[in-house]
């Protein structure tokens, strides 16, 4: 039997092993228990009124048992209705090791006990009481206290604490201490607590309001009314507001965020040296699709599309593109200043009349050897029945004309089967351009005319993986320095083992056999969901200066050696998991599946959340000289009105500044960041 307390060791087992199995049993049939690995939910069920043993499949071959928490989500106590809900758990199996939920190193917090009633501790038994937890190990960081109680009793609160939480947590009338053991070092930053059941009845003589007097982290005190604490939910002055208001009470739904002002360096921020703001004004508009790349000469180039309304009532839209000078300025050299409008000139070209304006979307924009600017606009046709999908490639020079030496008059149209909207667009050392969709890659030279050397008449099939129920969804192609390609490719479902792949071409289109499994690297599963492949997908590729290729997924990072092999030199085996939550800075941070993806000048991978960034070092680990611990948050005073889900298209110039696309107050545009 493997008791809890062996924290640290890795089980392992066959993919076709039985996963995690959990016994237990409810006092009254509806317990619902959520168990939770490394701070994510993999499963959630209801609890029977028997002993029952309940399957949780997992995507991965080996888990830490110290991770895993089994928590009890909604207690209720109505003995007016005679109802009183309790859950049991007894063992717990990973694989073939057995944890014994009654070991004398298993942390609870929900479990009753005469002597002290629900309070928090080891070796408390195998019952939960209330909504709380089973940790299965000794965590080794921090102790978390928190001081609370209820205005009415049966307010709820949760607390979150770096990436844990514990949800739903129910007050008495009594200031209480409630205590959780942590497995990393925590400081107050990354410390929240939030008010959820707000509740206002004067006619029923209900008004629920949360106070917390403070909390303990390692026997530190930190005050809730000290002028750090940001609270949100506090009554003034006839309305619920928001601030530093020293209080330890919220009377409407909201928070408190410990140190919300200390922010630890190294940290990006907006470099208002440069631009007002930081960020320099493409339009005042919020645009649909957006797209940016860095010139050789620290240009950037940006393209975007708006709609609108016009006067005589019709719908109309725009895709235009810009360049803007390493100072934010508009380079007047570029068309004079003006950003140049596509979408009437491709219809021109097009020389279809029933085409309309919002029928075209800006898909691709890239940046040749010669500075010249390659975008890629996509129609849809529909039929009555059903859509279809045409490209066309349009190419201005460096000073924003169409450049006649590109096919017809600067345009190039393409074919790639006309069904699917998934493709993309690349330019080789060669300036060939390359063009693809789920099943097809296309190859032009540099005029614009097709490149016959590559696969049929400049046309390859993308090779599929012989994997049933596997859908065709490529999402992005890149080439190596030797022209040779990868495609990152597919649309994964529940009947296989994928989450996507890596398929090598040579140069001339052919299947790079060399690389992974005659050509191809399965990305396999990394989140532990029962529900992972429905919802883990692979869609951010980079390619580093060594060869090596990292993808990355809802939270999963893997890198893979230049032939194709998962790389044991990475994180964890190959992989690192990022949380999909985390509070940190005195902000709570968000994954951003949308959002930016890129290497530094120094091997470091930067993957932006909402409202902050995480950098990790070459080698696959959180960076610790970066904000401490290596995920920061944004400073509200430094970054003013800007919004950070808004940030996109993230790209180092030259010097290694990053530069990204974001909205403010003022409008869309180009932000430029420092590192301080």
């Amino acid at each position: 039997m493997l008791l809890a307390g062996d924290t640290g060791q890795e089980v392992s087992f066959a993919l076709d092993a039985p996963g995690i199995q959990v016994q237990a049993i409810g006092d009254t049939g509806q317990e619902i228990l959520e168990v939770l690995y490394n701070d994510e939910t993999i499963s959630s069920f209801r609890v029977s009124d028997q002993w029952e043993t309940y399957q949780i499949n997992v995507d991965y071959i080996s888990i830490d048992p110290s991770l895993l928490r089994i928590h009890f989500v909604n207690d209720l106590y109505d003995p007016d209705q005679g109802i009183d809900r309790n859950v049991q758990l007894g063992s717990v199996t990973v694989g073939d090791q057995v944890l014994d939920s009654n070991a004398a190193d298993v942390f609870s917090t929900g479990t009753w006990l005469p002597e002290d009633g629900v309070a928090s501790g080891l070796g408390r038994g195998s019952v939960l009481n209330a909504n709380g937890y089973l940790q299965y190990g000794t965590p080794t960081g921090s102790e978390l206290i928190v001081y609370a109680r209820g205005d009415q009793g049966g307010e709820k609160m949760n607390v979150l604490a770096g990436s844990f939480r514990a949800d739903q947590i129910s007050l008495t009338t009594e200031m209480t201490a409630y205590t959780f053991y942590l497995d990393t070092d925590l400081k107050p930053s990354s410390v929240r607590v939030e008010f959820i059941n707000d509740l206002y009845r004067p006619d029923q003589g209900i008004d629920y309001n949360l106070v917390v007097d403070r909390i303990e982290i390692d026997g530190v005190v930190h005050q809730t009314e000290a002028p750090t604490t940001f609270a949100q939910g506090v009554y003034r002055d006839g309305a619920l507001t928001s601030g530093n208001w020293q209080t330890e009470r919220l009377e409407g739904r909201g928070h408190f965020q410990f140190d919300a002002s200390v922010f630890a360096s190294e940290r990006y921020t907006l470099d208002d040296s440069i631009a007002e703001a930081g960020v320099s004004i493409v339009t005042p508009n919020l645009p649909f699709d957006v797209e940016h790349e860095i010139t050789s000469s620290d240009l950037s180039a940006v393209g975007w599309s708006e709609s609108f309304w016009t006067e005589s009532g019709e719908y109309q839209k725009i895709i235009q593109v810009q360049l803007f000078d390493e100072n934010g300025s508009v380079l007047t050299s570029f068309h004079r200043g003006e950003p140049v409008e596509l979408i009437q000139a491709t219809i021109e070209f097009l020389d279809d009349d029933s085409l309309e304006s919002s029928q075209l979307s800006l898909m691709d924009l890239e940046v040749d050897s010669q500075d010249r600017l390659l975008v890629r606009l996509q129609a849809f046709h529909y039929n009555g029945y059903f859509r279809s999908y045409s490209n066309v490639l349009v190419r201005l020079t460096s000073d924003g004309q169409l450049d006649s030496s590109f096919g017809d008059g600067g345009f190039v149209p393409v074919s790639l089967g006309g069904i699917t909207t998934a493709s993309s667009m690349t330019i080789d050392s060669q300036d060939r351009i390359l063009v693809s969709n789920a099943v097809t890659i296309s190859r032009y030279n540099a005029d614009g005319t097709a490149d016959n050397s590559f696969g049929t008449n400049g046309a390859s099939d993308i090779p599929l993986p012989q994997e049933p129920d596997f859908y065709a969804g490529q999402s992005q192609i890149l080439t190596r320095p030797d022209d040779s390609m990868l495609v990152l490719w597919g649309i994964p479902s529940s009947a296989n083992a994928s989450a996507g792949w890596l398929i090598q071409l040579n140069e001339d289109g052919s299947t790079g056999t060399w690389f992974g499994d005659e050509g191809f690297a399965s990305i396999p599963y990394q989140q532990f969901s029962e529900f992972s492949s429905y919802s883990e997908r692979f869609e951010r590729l980079v390619l580093d200066d060594e060869g090596r290729l990292t993808v990355l997924g809802t939270q999963a990072l893997l890198r893979f050696t230049i032939d194709g092999q998962i790389d044991p030199s990475f994180g964890d085996g190959g992989r690192i998991i990022l949380p999909s939550s985390i509070v940190t800075d005195g902000s709570l941070l968000f994954d951003n599946t949308g959002g930016t993806f890129s290497v530094d000048g120094l091997g470091r991978y930067l993957v932006h959340y909402f409202n902050g960034v995480a950098r990790l070092t070459p080698d696959g680990q959180l960076d610790s000289s970066f904000s401490a611990d290596g995920i920061s948050a944004y400073n509200p005073d430094e970054i003013g009105s800007l919004q950070p889900y808004s940030l996109k298209e993230g790209k180092f110039d030259s010097d290694g500044e990053l530069r990204t696309l974001a909205q403010n107050d003022n409008g869309f545009g180009i932000a430029y960041w420092q590192l301080v």
